[in-house]
């Protein structure tokens, strides 16, 4: 999340860009915009998704060529609606750091805290929220 609490405003990116999916200016020094519902994809940054192949070293980076993708695809929700991840793994050149890609679901519900939910085997994430239109 963008307070480091968990909570709130999630580090979520509209894909390849480094607008976050927020409410327009609500993020002081950052370029925000609300995701478009069945256009848009964004890229979810988190930690703790387990195991990668092929595996990196603790503490090395991770290439992009073969990208180190997670053993399992986690579930996302976002306002419920579930989304279709078209890659998850660990992100280029960050030690530790996660990505999630996917495509903001066509049937999402729009508004300024649109709760998104990455569930990896049993384990929930905590509630983040992005942006919709």
């Amino acid at each position: 999340s963008i307070n480091n609490q968990g909570t709130g405003q999630g580090a979520i990116q509209i894909a390849n860009t480094t607008i976050f999916a927020a409410p327009a200016g609500s993020i002081p020094g950052a370029q925000t915009q609300p995701a478009k519902a069945g256009t848009n994809f964004i890229t979810i940054y988190c930690t703790g998704l387990g195991q990668v192949t092929p595996a990196v070293p603790t503490g090395d980076l991770p290439g992009s060529n073969p990208p180190s993708t997670t053993v399992t695809t986690p579930q996302v929700t976002i306002g419920g609606v579930p989304a279709n991840v078209g890659f998850s793994g660990l992100a280029p050149g960050n030690a530790g750091l996660y990505q999630v890609n996917l495509q903001v679901p066509a049937a999402s519900p729009t508004g300024d805290a649109i709760p998104v939910v990455v569930t990896m085997g049993s384990v929930r994430s905590n509630t983040v929220t992005i942006a919709v239109n």
